[in-house]
């Protein structure tokens, strides 16, 4: 029974499944350097993690965004999540890497869930997790989103929870609208992260009623009417309570709509569209390529149902990604929690072609053996050059190089005054706050003051230089007045 399920026909694809996971991500955790928009994230949590602003009013720094007295570009639950690993962990920068890391990990285990809670009854089929989660990680917007801390990771995690209960449901004889308060709690945590588009899940009855007709319409609509109902309850209950009320206000009044009205980061309706269709393209490109053998070889294209739950799990990303673009505040990353459903669908599409063949896999024979050892001989030297990128940066490295080296004179939870033209350099203040507790404030009015070496003024008045050898910044520092007597 151990021999067999060492070298079971699966385990090759496991082992490259496996190091696509870690390969595609890890060498890029492991190094210095995020995201402006991830580094943003992190600095709030780790504020909030060594008691800089509450719950309900996250700080990022003294000036915040918006012009707000606290951090509301999001709302709380993720930065409260995070906080509590920088309170058990400490303040390392490997901190949020691991969560992030962790995150990627339990969305994995949660794709091969709902995997074989689908092939519940087809043994063969149920062992290839592997491959809906290969699907997924190598998604080149998925994989560039769990190498940076973006919020959309934890937000996949409670949508997909969501869906699956949801599934599960819908698949049991034991249907029940009891049954629906646990993923409508989930949908709740998915828009307590990032606001409206965690509700997608809740139209999963409709679609699962639309693409297999398993269930009625009237049970659609009364599923989706409960799991909507669930987080709003859950709202109507936080708006009764003043700081709940007043915190939930400032995020969806006062920076939400602001962006959407006023902040577009596209002029294209569709750009979400274009961008999901790009991103999956590698992923259809395979599909088309399996389908097509499958064709010229006659292989039988679909079990018993596939066809209706291929529909379903894509008509379940299609309603995670395609509402973005009723606003033009549409981001590439905005759509990360629907990829799941994206390869879920076009793995169960191609499963049974990829099945035929891995039944005819002699899993005793020579060259399979060598084929896993070569398989773990990847997934080992993957680690191995994970590791090897300790101590790098994979992004801002001379930026990166000056703040520890401004670190190193500014003390803590001190400020540095600087010119208009750098205060809108958003890397730089979020590496200074995670980093340093460094405050960056406009104007001149501190006792320390940054300037660009090529926009270098040479004389600040009541300023002295501080000479420390950085690459893009020049320090001053305000002249300690001497007293005559």
């Amino acid at each position: 029974m151990i021999k067999k399920n060492l070298f079971s026909g699966h385990s090759l694809f496991w082992l490259v499944t496996l190091s696509a996971l870690v390969g595609l991500t890890l060498p890029v955790l492991i190094q210095d350097g995020m995201f402006m928009d991830a580094i943003l994230y992190t600095s709030v949590s780790h504020n909030l993690g060594t008691d800089i602003g509450t719950f309900w009013f996250p700080q990022f720094s003294k000036l915040n965004v918006g012009e707000l007295s606290s951090f509301h570009e999001q709302p709380p639950l993720i930065f409260g999540i995070q906080s509590l690993f920088f309170r058990l962990l400490g303040d390392s920068m490997y901190i949020e890497r691991f969560y992030t890391f962790l995150v990627m990990c339990i969305t994995a285990m949660l794709i091969n869930i709902l995997w074989k809670s689908i092939y519940r009854n087809n043994e063969q089929t149920r062992r290839m997790g592997w491959l809906p989660i290969l699907l997924w990680i190598t998604i080149p917007i998925c994989f560039w989103s769990y190498s940076n801390n973006m919020h959309e990771n934890t937000m996949g995690v409670f949508t997909l929870l969501a869906v699956l209960l949801t599934y599960n449901t819908l698949q049991s004889d034991k249907q029940g609208v009891v049954r629906m308060i646990l993923p409508g709690i989930f949908i709740f945590l998915a828009t307590f992260s990032k606001g409206l588009p965690g509700f997608f899940p809740i139209t999963t009855p409709l679609i699962y009623w639309l693409t297999t007709k398993r269930i009625r319409f009237s049970k659609a609509i009364l599923y989706t009417v409960f799991l909507l109902g669930i987080p709003l309850l859950i709202y109507a209950i936080l708006i009764c309570f003043t700081e709940s009320r007043e915190s939930l206000s400032m995020y969806f009044f006062k920076r939400a709509l602001l962006r959407i009205n006023e902040v577009p980061t596209t002029n294209n309706r569709f750009y979400t569209l274009i961008s999901l269709f790009q991103d999956l393209l590698p992923q259809l490109s395979f599909t088309v390529i399996i389908l097509t053998v499958a064709l010229v070889k006659k292989i039988k294209l679909s079990q018993a149902g596939d066809k209706s739950l291929f529909l379903f799990f894509m008509g379940v990303g299609f309603a995670g990604s395609l509402p973005l673009m009723l606003t033009m505040v549409q981001k590439g990353f905005y759509y990360v929690p629907s990829l799941p459903f994206f390869a879920i669908g076009l793995a169960i599409l191609i499963s049974p072609v990829l099945l035929h063949y891995i039944e005819k896999i002699n899993v005793e024979g020579r060259k399979y053996k060598t084929a896993v050892g070569c398989g773990l001989l990847l997934f080992l030297s993957v680690i191995a050059f994970s590791l090897f990128q300790t101590g790098k940066a994979s992004r801002d490295k001379e930026m990166l190089e000056d703040v520890y080296l401004i670190k190193g004179i500014v003390p803590k939870y001190d400020s540095i005054s600087v010119p208009d033209r750098i205060w809108n350099d958003w890397s730089l203040q979020c590496y200074l706050i995670r980093y340093c507790n460094i405050n960056m404030v406009p104007g001149n009015e501190t006792k320390f003051h940054l300037v660009e070496k090529n926009n270098r003024t040479d004389s600040l008045p009541g300023y002295k230089s501080v000479y420390i050898p950085t690459s893009h910044y020049d320090l001053f520092s305000r002249k300690t007045i001497e007293k005559k007597f």
